[in-house]
């Protein structure tokens, strides 16, 4: 039997060819399976790590695993992610690995990701108010197939972050306790908030004090304060002004009892029961009104 072709056919042949390689290669990640018998990699979370954490920021790791199950190597193009925080997202991002995966072959990435804390309290307003926040990172895996189109594999995982949140100061009052010719000492309560569910402990304290307008006096605790976790504290400094540095204006302000404008500020270095908090220099600036007591 001979089949003839005419130059009609011939010339239709050629018009559908390229449109039906153009419609194999575009046609999804189905079709490209199917035309080269392709099982799609597998990709899972192995675990996470906690690799940076500070008042101002938050350091995670991922590390996925991807598997191969085909007998010829793909090549991860591409991965990209999108990070949510109580479903809003915070922070999106890729990474251009270029990694080879061969045949039946294995892969451990990692990827890492890091969001500041006023990004996420800016999107999330509940999130200042709670000591850990529900995440979840959506993954999508690019694989080029050779002659293909990238095929995209998905992945999703959910986890939580801790909230930590920096210590609020202000000065309740200052106590006077002695007025001699050269010097005056008195108390200073200070007010500490620490609205974490850990321990703050507060080295090198160094403060500068201004009343009414006039520096009083610029020091430095001995020893470390300690605040528990979700507390409000009052800590007592003693102070002793040199009547000559500050004035004798100084006694006329601390001859009765009064209410004046203040400004405290200064710097600490702050250590906390987590690990990856520590050493973490803290600046602090508080202004307002405080009772002076005789």
């Amino acid at each position: 039997m001979q089949i003839r072709t005419t130059k009609n056919s011939t010339h239709i042949f050629s018009i559908l060819l390229p449109v039906l390689f153009v419609t194999l290669l575009f046609t999804g990640c189905s079709t490209i399976e199917g035309v080269l018998n392709l099982t799609r990699p597998n990709a899972s979370i192995e675990r996470v790590e906690l690799s940076g954490l500070s008042f101002d920021r938050v350091d995670l790791v991922f590390y996925v695993e991807v598997h191969n199950p085909n007998s010829i190597g793909l090549k991860l193009a591409g991965l990209e992610y999108n990070l949510a925080m109580e479903k809003n997202s915070v922070v999106r991002g890729n990474v251009e690995k270029g990694i080879e995966l061969p045949a039946r072959g294995s892969s451990l990435l990692e990827v890492p990701v890091s969001v500041g804390y006023s990004n996420i309290f800016n999107t999330v307003q509940s999130a200042r108010e709670k000591d850990n926040l529900d995440y979840q990172i959506d993954l999508g895996l690019s694989f080029t197939v050779p002659g293909y189109s990238s095929l995209k594999v998905p992945l999703t995982y959910a986890g939580t972050i801790p909230v930590p949140k920096l210590p609020s100061l202000s000065m309740a009052s200052l106590q006077v306790r002695n007025i001699s010719l050269t010097r005056i000492d008195v108390e200073l309560r200070l007010e500490v908030n620490n609205p974490n569910s850990f321990k703050i402990d507060m080295n090198e304290f160094n403060y500068d004090l201004t009343i009414a307008g006039h520096s009083w006096v610029r020091g430095n605790t001995v020893r470390p304060l300690s605040f528990r976790e979700k507390s409000r504290s009052v800590v007592t400094i003693p102070l002793s002004l040199n009547i000559v540095e500050v004035g004798r204006s100084v006694i006329d302000l601390l001859s009765g009892n009064r209410t004046l404008d203040y400004q405290f500020s200064g710097d600490t270095v702050m250590d906390t029961e987590l690990p990856l908090l520590q050493d973490y220099l803290f600046s602090f600036s508080s202004e307002g009104e405080t009772e002076i007591f005789r």
